[in-house]
C-alpha cells in the first residue's frame, strides 16, 4: 500500500482498461449528475478529469456507491485519486476523447493537493465551428461542445416521446457564431429544465453560452444539435474566447429573444380527453368555436387529384415558386433553395356515420406512413400524382385516433395520429377501381422500368438545367435525401434528447 500510494502518478495516455493499481493527479474539470434516459431515476455521480498534458478521461462513481462516499472532489481543485479500477467506455458518442472511463467507490482515495508543477489546465473543451458539424453526421465518436451567443429561446414545453406514453421536457435556442451563423439547439429534460429562462432575460445584456457533449445530427437539410443526459450548460464562462465575443455581441439586438414553442402534441391519453365527434360531425363544426378536436376513423382513400407532394424550402417547407426573372424556385422567406419533397394531401376517413376528407402533411403523413416524403420520391419513379405509392396503400382501412385543427375557413387539418385497435367499420360500398387492366399493367410497368432512376442529383446546376429543359413534359425534383432522427426528438435525433 505503501509503495502505491507513493508511486508516481499515471499520465491519462497511458492508462488502459481492467487496471487497478494505479494512481491519477488530475484536476476536476467538469461536474454532473444526470439521470438515466426516459427516466427519474439519477446515474451516479461524474467528472471529466484533466491532467497535466491536457488530456481528459471520464469518470464516475456509481449511483450505488455515490450516497457512501463522503470526500467527493470539488469542480476545480486538483487531487491525487487512487484505489479505482478501470473499465472500456461503453458509450458509443464519448464524453472524452479516451477509450477508458475510470470507476470510483467507496474505497476510493482523494487526496486534495495545492501548489502543482508544472499547472494542470484549468478547463478541456471539444469546441466546433459551426461550419465544421456537419462531418459529424454520419459518424459521431465524441461529443461535440458548442460556444456562441444564445439569440433566442422558447419556454420550457412537453414533448411526447416516441413509441412510449411518457412526456419530457424540452426547451429550442438559437446560437450565434462571430460570423453570425446561426445554430439550432435543443434541450431536452433536465437541461431544459434546469435552464433559467427568466434570469437570463433579466440580466439585459447578451448571454454568452458554451453547452457541452451534445450530439449532432441533421433534420429536413438543416444541421442542429441535442443534449444528453451527460450535457452541462456554463452561462457567461470565462475561456480563451470570451473577449472576443463579448465584444461583438454588445449590441442591444443581442440580448436574448423569447419565442413561441411550437404547437402542442397530445399524448394518447390526453387526446381522448379532448372533444371528440363523429366523422358526420367534422363537416358542421364552427372555426369559431371548435380549433381542434379528436376523431377516431379509418382510412378510406388518397384522392390524387391534387397529388401528394410539393418542392418545398429546406428551411420553412413552404412551396417554392419560380420568379419570372429567375430560372431557380425561390422561397418567399429563403430565396433560392434546393427543393425539398413535402408531403401535402387529402385523405378520405369514415366511420359509420359518415364519410369526410381531411387534409394531412409533413411530419404527420411521414408518422403515417413510416418514410419521409424525400425518401419516398427517390424509392421509385411514379409517371403521374394519380398512382398511390404502395406505402400510401398499405394504411387504407386502418382505424387512427387523429387529432384534427379546425382552420378559419374549414378546413380539417390533421395535426396528430395515434394508433387505435379497434376493427374498421364497416362500409357497404367498395372502392371503385376506375383503371383497366390494360393501364394497370402500363403503370407497373413504368415504375418497375423507373425504381432504379434517382430523382435527386447532387449537381445543383445540372438540376436547375433538367427542371427548365422538362417543363413541358415530366417534372423532375432535385434534392439531397435528408436523414432524420429517430427520437428525438419526438426528436431529441433530432434530442434526446
Amino acid at each position: 500500500m505503501a509503495n502505491e500510494e507513493n508511486a508516481r502518478p499515471t499520465l491519462i495516455r497511458n492508462i488502459r482498461p481492467f487496471s487497478l493499481t494505479l494512481k491519477v493527479r488530475v484536476r476536476v474539470s467538469r461536474i454532473w449528475r444526470p439521470r438515466r434516459f426516459q427516466s427519474d431515476i439519477y446515474d451516479g455521480l461524474h467528472y471529466l478529469l484533466i491532467d497535466e498534458m491536457g488530456d481528459t478521461i471520464h469518470a464516475r462513481i456509481d449511483e450505488s456507491d455515490y450516497p457512501h462516499i463522503a470526500n467527493k472532489m470539488q469542480q476545480g481543485e486538483i487531487y491525487d485519486i487512487s484505489v479505482f479500477h478501470t473499465r472500456k467506455d461503453p458509450s458509443k458518442c464519448k464524453v472524452a476523447n479516451h477509450e477508458v472511463q475510470l470507476c470510483f467507490n467507496e474505497s476510493t482515495k482523494f487526496e486534495l493537493v495545492e501548489n502543482v508543477v508544472p499547472p494542470i489546465p484549468e478547463y478541456s473543451f471539444h469546441l466546433l465551428e459551426f461550419n465544421e458539424l456537419g462531418a459529424q453526421v454520419q459518424q459521431q465518436p465524441l461529443l461535440i461542445d458548442i460556444y456562441g451567443c444564445i439569440k433566442s429561446a422558447t419556454p420550457e414545453y412537453q414533448v411526447p416521446i416516441k413509441d412510449t406514453d411518457k412526456m419530457e421536457s424540452k426547451l429550442d435556442l438559437i446560437v450565434e457564431n462571430l460570423r453570425r451563423e446561426d445554430l439550432k439547439i435543443f434541450l431536452w429534460g433536465d437541461a431544459a429544465r434546469k435552464f433559467n429562462l427568466d434570469s437570463i432575460q433579466a440580466s439585459g445584456s447578451a448571454i454568452l453560452a458554451l453547452i457541452t457533449s451534445l450530439r449532432v445530427t441533421k433534420f429536413r437539410q438543416q444541421i442542429q444539435a441535442s443534449t444528453i443526459t451527460h450535457s452541462c450548460i456554463l452561462i457567461n464562462p470565462q475561456i480563451q474566447q470570451t473577449q472576443e465575443y463579448q465584444a461583438e455581441f454588445s449590441k442591444p439586438g443581442d440580448r436574448v429573444k423569447t419565442i413561441l414553442p411550437p404547437t402542442k402534441r397530445l399524448t394518447p391519453e390526453q387526446a381522448k380527453q379532448q372533444t371528440t365527434k363523429t366523422v358526420s360531425q367534422l363537416s358542421a363544426l364552427d372555426p369559431d368555436v371548435y380549433t381542434e378536436v379528436c376523431c377516431t376513423a379509418s382510412i378510406r382513400r388518397f384522392p390524387m387529384h391534387s397529388g401528394w407532394w410539393y418542392k418545398g424550402c429546406s428551411i420553412c417547407h413552404k412551396q417554392l415558386k419560380k420568379r419570372e426573372d429567375a430560372t431557380a424556385l425561390s422561397c418567399i422567406d429563403h430565396d433560392t433553395q434546393i427543393p425539398l419533397p413535402w408531403y401535402r394531401l387529402q385523405m378520405t376517413i369514415y366511420d359509420k356515420t359518415n364519410h369526410a376528407t381531411v387534409m394531412i402533411m409533413g411530419k404527420e403523413a411521414e408518422q403515417l406512413f413510416g418514410i419521409t416524403c424525400a425518401n419516398l420520391v427517390n424509392k421509385r419513379f411514379y409517371p403521374t400524382h394519380e398512382i398511390v405509392p404502395e406505402e400510401m396503400e398499405k394504411v387504407i382501412g386502418q382505424t387512427y385516433l387523429f387529432q384534427i385543427k379546425v382552420n378559419s375557413n374549414g378546413e380539417l387539418l390533421v395535426t396528430n395520429i395515434f394508433p387505435n385497435h379497434q376493427a374498421p367499420p364497416s362500409s357497404t360500398q367498395a372502392e371503385p377501381n376506375t383503371a383497366t387492366p390494360d393501364r394497370l399493367s402500363y403503370q407497373r410497368k413504368r415504375m418497375t422500368e423507373g425504381s432504379s432512376r434517382a430523382l435527386f442529383i447532387s449537381d445543383f446546376e445540372k438540376r436547375m438545367k433538367s427542371d427548365e429543359q422538362s417543363k413541358n413534359t415530366t417534372t423532375v425534383v432535385s434534392s439531397s435525401t435528408s436523414s432524420f432522427p429517430e427520437k428525438e426528438q419526438y426528436e431529441k435525433k433530432k434530442p434526446t434528447e
